[in-house]
């Protein structure tokens, strides 16, 4: 008898406090898709609020940058866009990170963070969590693929609107030549 309840305990101290692999949580496994679930729905909703002033201030001074008839300073805005939306989804894997960290899945923030950023850009887990948080890691790069679709599609407008804006500087600049003294 005290062989087996060893054999148990060595069993249950490989999970995490709290729960308790059972057939109910094999099949369904409950608390990792409420703590993943809770976790994506934390990090779409920051990416929601950081998009949307990322793409405010885009639109704000898009209009002040082709009135100025700036090339540089249209390459800029264009590239500090692109440098908001990198640090945005640095910030995601942070949570992430965070979230593993506070719920003691994984014990230092290296290591939380090397996982989160693994699964987060769909490459794949560096290392396995505990069984009993296996579905935590799709959750993770689900997270990342919503967010990066989405990332892709205010990019793909950013270039439109760079574009344009790049398009009308020359043009201006083209009509300025022409009505030059002398010109063709």
């Amino acid at each position: 008898m005290p062989q087996a309840v060893s054999t148990v305990q060595a069993e249950l101290s490989d999970l995490q406090p709290g729960v308790v692999e059972n057939v109910l949580t094999q099949a369904l496994p409950v608390p990792d898709i409420m703590f993943g679930g809770a976790g994506l729905m934390v990090v779409v909703m920051f990416h929601a609020f950081w998009i949307r002033l990322i793409t405010a201030s885009f639109l704000k001074r898009a209009p002040i940058v082709r009135s100025l008839g700036s090339l540089w300073r249209a390459d800029l805005l264009f590239a500090l866009m692109v440098m908001a939306l990198l640090a945005l989804h640095l910030a995601e894997v942070v949570l992430w990170s965070a979230a593993l960290i506070l719920g003691g899945i994984v014990s230092d923030w290296s290591k939380a963070a090397y996982f989160a950023a693994n699964c987060y850009t769909a490459l794949g887990e560096p290392f396995s969590l505990p069984h009993a948080w296996r579905i935590v890691p799709p959750i993770i790069a689900m997270s990342g693929i919503f967010t990066f679709a989405w990332t892709a599609s205010v990019l793909v407008n950013f270039v439109s609107r760079y574009n344009d804006i790049r398009d009308s500087i020359y043009a201006a600049k083209r009509l300025r030549e022409a009505q030059r003294p002398g010109s063709p």
